[in-house]
């Protein structure tokens, strides 16, 4: 088994879509770092069978998750624009509960639950996403 210690890239971006960056995969887990400017958002997304988690690591920003009802099959919504691909028509889902957040807090949303990240401060916003393999898929939505 190969062990491995990384720093998390902090340094500014301009893109206009946010910045992921790959950091580790295998069969058990996933981890990606994203870099927000002000007014991103990491769209929100649902993994029907594996649980996410934020870390984050700079900055200030909204954890939203999308509990007003139970989603529906994943094939009903749409990829966000950062993952352009053929799909049904667009459902938006219902309003999110908001949770703020800081440099060092830690977001979680459970396994079919909807949810995701907008920075809604001043400055970047860093966050290490963390998510258990889910070979069922992920579904994407449009706000």
């Amino acid at each position: 088994m190969v062990v491995r210690a990384f720093p998390v890239p902090t340094e500014p971006v301009s893109d206009p879509v946010p910045r992921k960056l790959g950091l580790w995969a295998s069969e058990r887990m996933q981890a990606s770092a994203w870099r927000l400017a002000p007014g991103q958002d990491i769209s929100a997304r649902m993994h029907p069978q594996a649980d996410g988690m934020f870390l984050i690591v700079r900055g200030q920003g909204e954890f939203q998750v999308f509990d007003g009802q139970e989603p529906e099959a994943a094939g009903s919504y749409v990829p966000s624009a950062h993952y352009p691909l053929d799909a049904p028509p667009k459902r938006p889902l219902p309003e999110p509960t908001r949770h703020r957040v800081e440099a060092g807090m830690v977001c979680m949303a459970p396994a079919g639950l909807f949810y995701g990240l907008v920075n809604s401060g001043e400055e970047q916003l860093v966050a290490v996403a963390v998510t258990a393999s889910d070979t069922s898929g992920t579904a994407w939505t449009v706000r």
